[in-house]
């Protein structure tokens, strides 16, 4: 392999050629989830109110498919829900937001605080999700992702970025309204269906929020500095990637945003000789095929 290294160009360009041979297609994996997580979890509200199953139950489906419920919506903050097809782009917003309706969030205020996270990744002063990634373990990621609009330091974060960037401006001022209208129908939904909501839509919601702090944004950054190959690692836990949204090989999205998470496991195989020579951490010990565990060979 150090052979093969030896007498490849592992030059910039080279490594954006490969890369750009991953991009540009629809994304229709997560249209498909987005839209089928959603639906699912509207339906399980409709069977248990109705009686047809009982409210555990429907906890355990609506939990679940809350889990999925982020994922669709990254992959619209990115453009990949309407690929290199400009005249589809309304699809992002509308399959992300959609999707999103479990987790109670707006897609505009996600997308754009996302930005600045990639922009800014592992800053203290710039990156938005710093204050649950860089922390010392998995109960303190939960609970900081949960207590992220009663984060003070993260308010004034979000404010200073906003002064720099009127655009940010723009977008957390529109998707503010999104998320008022989410604590208006939290609220009606609580007092019509107390216990319903508490177990199909609050619960779920903390618990999702939880799993996504400490998979998406505290494994792949935590104790990393910043730089483009240098903030985001290679890592495992020793369960299938599957379950933890394969987010063991988040690096490659933080290398290249534009390739689709779907894509990302083949990427990850063609520019793994690029990865070692950035002294990508992790790269060194991945294997040549991205199956089950991206770290076990």
């Amino acid at each position: 392999m150090d052979q093969l290294n030896n007498e490849m160009d592992l030059s910039i360009d080279a490594e954006r050629k490969v890369a750009r041979s991953f991009m540009g297609r629809v994304e229709w994996e997560m249209i498909a989830i987005g839209l089928g997580q959603f639906v699912v979890w509207i339906t399980t509200w409709i069977l248990v109110i109705k009686g047809v199953i009982p409210l555990w139950a429907g906890f355990i489906i609506s939990t679940i498919s809350t889990m999925n419920a982020y994922l669709p919506s990254h992959a619209g903050q990115h453009g990949h829900l309407s690929g290199k097809h400009k005249h589809l782009n309304w699809i992002n917003p509308l399959v992300g937001q959609i999707s999103l309706i479990p987790l109670s969030q707006s897609h505009e205020v996600l997308r754009a605080t996302h930005m600045k996270h990639h922009a800014h990744t592992n800053d203290p002063e710039k990156d938005p999700d710093y204050y649950h990634t860089h922390v010392d373990g998995w109960l303190q990621a939960a609970i900081g992702v949960n207590k992220q609009t009663g984060n003070g330091r993260l308010a004034k974060m979000v404010e200073e970025l906003a002064e720099d960037d009127p655009k940010f401006a723009e977008s957390m001022r529109k998707g503010g309204n999104v998320s008022m209208l989410f604590l208006i129908a939290n609220m009606i939904a609580a007092v019509t269906f107390p216990l319903e909501t508490l177990l199909l839509w609050w619960l779920p919601r903390k618990i999702a929020t939880s799993y996504l702090g400490i998979v998406f944004s505290h494994e792949p950054h935590k104790q990393l500095p910043k730089g483009r190959y240098e903030d985001t690692r290679f890592w495992t836990n020793g369960i299938p990637r599957y379950l933890n949204h394969s987010m063991q090989i988040h690096v490659m999205h933080h290398m290249y945003p534009k390739i689709c998470h779907f894509d990302e496991p083949k990427a990850i195989e063609a520019l793994r000789p690029f990865m070692i020579a950035r002294g990508i951490p992790g790269a060194q010990d991945s294997p040549e095929k991205i199956r089950f565990n991206p770290m076990r060979t």
